[in-house]
């Protein structure tokens, strides 16, 4: 084969004085005690997909969970089945009665938007012509109203049929992120539309492109002090935390107290680095994801502290919730709110382990093996590498470079009117060539059995006998610590040179698991020595 060949630093909390007289003004929300609320995985299926989105279905309708392949519903049995092959999902919503047949589905996904029916019937949807009004990034969902924020702006629709731009005076650029609320004169929508958030109101009636709505009064929103957050809000909110609307932003909250007020910024303290994704009002509390992990207050002033591992210290890309349940998509796992059982009430063991809000020694074992690398995966991917080994070429690329040069010389004479004359003729010819070829090779026995399995064979047992080592100093330095912890407890009366023996000796073990776990049981402990 022949080719030719050519050339955020922590940000401190801020507060106005008229916000702090809004939030104290408000009602507190309803604090849970956050020692009683644990997480348990929802068997959504196949734990290799990360999840995207969550809606959660009226009454005991089931759980929506957006993934990278799809759509599948979960419900209360705990079974679960796939409605949508599309993905990657990035919003769900499911309509109210008045829009649709009882548990129909909006999905937002990367190549369309899907109307999905409840018995796994899905139908593309189309707010605008052009592939970037299919581009869907966020819905929102009201009792008579569905609004949309695509790559072509915002549209809105009365029927999930006809659709219509949210407002003429929009700007015709991207739209991120949308809210949707009933009125008593309408609809308000907050949008937020080439970078800046928009409110727009609507009143029914009108001869809006056959929705039904005419927008009266649209108006952007201007937030001080936002320059320094770059892209502007990421999700907005009505009726939460005794505001009227709350627009998230990736450090901060713009709060407006009333639906004629203007907008105050409130920067909460988030862990180093965090960006903010959601802000959801679920069983009594406030919840925020973020990418370093879920943070729960009973105010939007806080104060902010991560939630129980394995929720509080991973990345939380969704929520859904209501009064009485709560989840949580963390990487590629649905977690599911659930109360843990009082301290008096579980057994001693039990009591012994989680009393200083240590995390089960469990999280420890699998944050340990995940930050050496030496999880089963590791070689299950070698593995499946060796066994696929034979179906890969052995490539090769030959370049040859060639130069052919002649000289050549020829002597004669003449003898002309008495005289000899000797001639010399020369002559010279150069030529070079470029040549590139470009092979592949199968050696087809490596199908059946590829020699370097053996190495394979080799590393897994060498690696079974490091996780077990690793595992065994994990182990006896979390017991040991749990030992030091009971006993400092149980001496309430030790001489203050006592206690402090204890303390340091059970802080230098903790110490030893963070450096195993890299940081992680630092991260993911409740508090205490």
């Amino acid at each position: 084969m022949l080719l030719r060949v050519s050339a955020r630093i922590r940000r401190g909390a801020r507060l106005g004085a008229a916000l702090l007289a809004l939030l104290e003004g408000a009602p507190a929300l309803a604090s849970e005690p956050m020692d009683r609320l644990g997480w348990q995985s929802v068997p959504a299926g196949p734990q290799d997909e990360s999840v995207a989105a969550l809606a959660l279905a009226p009454g005991d309708g089931g759980l929506a969970v957006g993934d990278s392949r799809g759509v599948r519903i979960v419900d209360a049995s705990g079974g679960f089945r796939r409605l949508l092959q599309r993905g990657p999902v990035r919003d769900l919503a499911f309509l109210p009665d008045s829009l649709g047949p009882p548990a129909t589905l909006l999905a937002a996904t990367g190549v369309g938007f899907y109307r999905v029916e409840r018995d796994g019937r899905a139908r593309l949807l189309t707010p605008a012509p052009g592939v970037e009004a299919r581009d869907v990034h966020r819905i929102a969902v009201s009792a008579t109203a569905v609004a949309v924020a695509t790559s072509a702006g915002a549209f809105l629709s009365d029927d999930v049929r006809r659709w219509t731009r949210l407002a003429a005076r929009l700007p015709l650029a991207p739209a991120r992120a949308v809210a949707l609320r009933e009125t008593a004169a309408g609809l308000e929508c907050l949008a937020v539309v080439d970078e800046r958030l928009w409110s727009v109101r609507l009143a029914r009636g009108g001869e809006a492109a056959g929705a039904g709505l005419r927008a009266e009064q649209v108006t952007l929103q201007p937030i001080a002090g936002v320059r320094g957050e770059s892209g502007g809000p990421v999700d907005v909110v009505f009726d939460v935390g005794g505001a009227d609307a709350v627009a998230l932003l990736p450090g901060a909250f713009a709060v407006r107290a009333a639906a004629t007020a203007g907008w105050s910024l409130l920067r909460p303290v988030l862990p180093p680095g965090a960006s903010a994704r959601r802000l959801l009002a679920a069983r009594g509390r406030l919840w925020l994801a973020t990418d370093r992990g879920l943070l729960t207050a009973p105010e939007l002033a806080g104060p902010w502290q991560r939630a129980a591992p394995p929720a509080g210290s991973g990345d939380v890309r969704a929520l859904a919730g209501d009064a009485q349940r709560l989840y949580a998509a963390a990487g590629d796992r649905v977690l599911a709110a659930r109360e843990r059982a009082a301290a008096s009430d579980a057994p001693a063991a039990l009591r012994l382990r989680t009393a200083e809000g240590d995390p089960p020694i469990e999280l420890v074992h699998r944050a340990a093996l995940a930050y050496l690398d030496l999880r089963p995966e590791r070689i299950a991917r070698l593995s499946r590498g060796a066994a696929r080994r034979g179906w890969l070429p052995v490539v090769a690329l030959r370049l040859v470079r060639a130069r052919d040069e002649d000289r050549g010389v020829d002597h004669d004479e003449a003898f002309t009117s008495g005289e000899t004359r000797l001639l010399v003729d020369r002559d010279r010819s150069l030529a070079r060539d470029f040549e590139a070829s470009l092979s592949f090779s199968w050696d087809l026995g490596d199908l059946a059995y590829y020699p370097e399995q053996i190495d394979v064979s080799r590393e897994a047992r060498e690696v079974i006998k490091l996780r077990d080592d690793v595992l065994d100093e994990v182990t006896q330095l979390y017991f040991e610590r749990r030992r030091v912890l009971a006993e400092l407890a149980a001496r309430p009366d030790a001489p203050p040179a006592e206690a402090l023996r204890l303390r340091l000796r059970a802080a230098e073990l903790a110490a030893g698991i963070d450096a195993w776990t890299g940081g992680w049981f630092q991260r993911a402990r409740a508090g205490g020595p």
